[in-house]
């Protein structure tokens, strides 16, 4: 027998032992227990993430006449919330259309962040360093002039912090590292919750 021929079928043999034995072994690990199903149709895709202590369920689907599903089990990330003075924060990982982002907070009792003071404002620069966030803020017509809104209707006041002037389509605002800056409602961004503690 020539062992030169025989050696690397042998090696082969052995490493694909011990690749399916170590993906046995792994994936209950990387994969426990939850629900995320992926159903796929065709022509569109429509993607909608909740949250439960049960779960996390994610649907993809696309328009067609059969549909495939497959679950997988994936552990309920709780939401973690920041508290700073007299409120609690959470900063989404996510990334969301504003409307979709309030909703989020609306689901968790709380609603987008109203900063109302500067060292509120530097608690969040802080907290954005990394990433655009939306807040409760938009720009909404009041009379004949454009004014820029909290979502409790107070008025924006202009000694917090300055932003440049809107564009025709923006009419929402994210904040990174303690900027405010006015931006499309319907760009992707991360987004701040708050609650009263």
């Amino acid at each position: 027998m020539d062992w030169q021929c025989v050696a690397p079928g042998l090696i082969f043999l052995l490493v694909k032992l011990t690749a399916a034995s170590l993906f046995v072994v792994f994936i209950p690990q990387i994969f426990p227990r939850g629900n995320i199903s992926f159903v796929s149709e065709e022509n569109s895709t429509v993607l909608q993430i909740s949250q439960n202590p049960s779960g996390i369920t994610t649907t993809s689907s696309t328009r067609a006449t059969t549909a495939t599903t497959m679950k997988t089990q994936v552990p309920w990330k709780p939401l973690i919330w920041e508290r700073y003075g007299g409120s609690y924060y959470w900063f989404s990982e996510g990334m969301l259309e504003w409307i979709n982002s309030r909703a989020e907070c609306i689901k968790q009792n709380s609603g987008l962040v109203i900063i109302n003071d500067k060292k509120e404002l530097e608690f969040i620069h802080n907290k954005t360093e990394m990433g655009n966030y939306y807040i409760g803020l938009t720009l909404e017509a009041n009379g004949n002039e454009m004014k820029w809104l909290w979502e409790d209707g107070t008025e924006l006041d202009k000694s917090l912090f300055s932003m440049r002037p809107a564009t025709m389509d923006e009419e929402c605002a994210t904040i990174r590292a303690g900027e405010v800056r006015p931006v499309s409602c319907h760009q992707q961004s991360h987004w701040i919750c708050e609650k009263m503690g």
